[in-house]
């Protein structure tokens, strides 16, 4: 027999009668310049350090790092980092 999990007023309203919370990511496109050489402008403007370079393949974001400041989507020169919602 399963055991069934006892939730208070306040947890049952709090936890299901809302939906989830989606938080605002950030996406490098394929515009990014480093597919063609080397900018390193975002990864210089960002202070957590979240962005990741690989050799002839655009940057990755870490999202558990990055705290959206945004200061990446500004360095970026051509636009290339853009946010979305997940």
């Amino acid at each position: 027999m399963r055991d069934s999990k006892q939730y208070s007023r306040r947890q049952l309203f709090t936890h299901f009668a809302r939906p989830p919370v989606k938080q605002p990511r950030l996406v490098i496109s394929n515009t990014c310049d480093n597919l063609y050489g080397y900018c390193e402008s975002c990864n210089d403007s960002c202070s957590k350090q979240a962005i990741t370079w690989y050799a002839d393949k655009k940057p990755v974001i870490d999202t558990d790092k990055c705290n959206r400041c945004l200061e990446c989507i500004d360095a970026c020169f051509i636009s290339a980092i853009t946010m979305t919602e997940e």
